[in-house]
């Protein structure tokens, strides 16, 4: 008998060193400790059975075999963060765990970086806080140009660094800020895009907003051409919206670059048809773009005519409200989950 005590204390042993969760702990304990079938249960039910002089040889250790067995798994149950007088029903369904997800504006924006990625394109960051030399002189657009007026721009009453080239500091109107300093850091070619965030002084409305995730990018090289440019932008748009999207070049005027061109994007919310989005005329204005302006090129300390290169820039708050069907571009800012839950 006492060989026999030994051998379930190996066992207990063995089994809880390969217990690896609750679940299999409890299957542990119901083994040796259960009410009706546990081995040291049934031995204590046999015990009504054994005469006096075996009682007395064997009832002191089958009461130790008892105390050691409920020790061990009450010390391993402390692992798992279950103790002796918890109920553990593991045939009950587990509260769902609610996760989040990523914003609409987010995903598109995903979305688009990894079309400009299968095209080769770099993906750079840039300063939401600027001088309005990299926001305006440097894009050819100086001082008491009309086209600042154009920017209802956010000023700041901050000092800019005395390394710093300009006369004011603001929230940039453009991720354009970015066009000279990345060309005096790199030398052609290359095509990058720069995501984030711009503030224009606006008032809102079903398609405006203040504050707005943007995207600009631009290409440089020896022979790039117009043709290019359309070619991409058209591309990446049918990419986006789907193959039978239609797209048109208009032209258009933008300081920073010769020719400046508009492009427009047949209506997804109506079709065509006309609606407040399209403002009833079928196609949606999409982007911005157009050839780099040699100004530029000079401000980044290229010579002229040296290098040729196209640039654009869109806002992805329109380009979702296109994707998903949404009329009112202020709803991705109002945090509404009943909305958001949606994607």
């Amino acid at each position: 008998m006492l060989e026999q005590f030994e051998n379930i204390k190996k066992e207990i042993s063995k089994d809880l060193k390969n217990v690896s969760d609750a679940e299999a702990l409890l299957k542990v304990r119901v083994k040796y400790l259960g009410r009706k079938d546990g081995l040291i249960t049934k031995l204590f039910d046999d015990l009504k059975n054994w005469d006096l002089a075996k009682k007395k040889e064997f009832g002191a250790p089958l009461n130790e075999l008892k105390k050691l067995a409920e020790t061990l798994v009450d010390e391993t149950e402390k692992q798992f963060g279950v103790t002796q007088n918890t109920a553990v029903d593991f045939s009950v369904q587990g509260t769902p765990v609610l996760s989040g997800h990523l914003h609409p504006i987010t995903l598109i924006q995903k979305e688009i970086e990894k079309v400009f990625w299968g095209l080769g394109f770099d993906i750079q960051l840039g300063p939401e806080i600027d001088s309005d030399f990299y926001n305006f002189e440097a894009l050819n657009i100086p001082e008491f140009h009309p086209a600042r007026d154009m920017q209802d721009t956010f000023y700041l009453d901050l000092a800019l660094p005395k390394n710093q080239p300009g006369k004011h500091v603001l929230l940039r109107t453009h991720i354009s800020n970015m066009q000279v300093r990345y060309m005096k850091e790199h030398k052609p070619p290359y095509a990058v895009v720069l995501p984030g965030r711009v503030f224009r002084n606006e008032a809102l409305d079903a398609s405006h907003e203040h504050t707005y995730q943007y995207m600009e990018g631009f290409v440089v090289g020896k022979d790039i051409t117009y043709a290019n440019m359309a070619w991409t932008l058209d591309y990446v748009m049918k990419e986006i919206f789907g193959q039978d999207v239609k797209t048109k070049l208009l032209p258009s005027y933008f300081p920073f670059v010769e020719p400046g061109a508009e492009m427009a994007i047949s209506c997804l919310i109506c079709k065509g048809k006309g609606c407040s989005v399209c403002k009833q005329t079928g196609w949606v204005e999409i982007l911005g773009c157009g050839m780099i302006h040699q100004k530029v090129f000079e401000y980044a300390g290229y010579k002229q005519g040296e290098y040729q290169g196209f640039a654009f820039g869109f806002g992805l708050s329109r380009l979702a409200m296109m994707k998903y069907g949404i009329s009112d571009i202020r709803l991705f800012a109002e945090n509404d989950l009943r909305f958001l839950k949606q994607f």
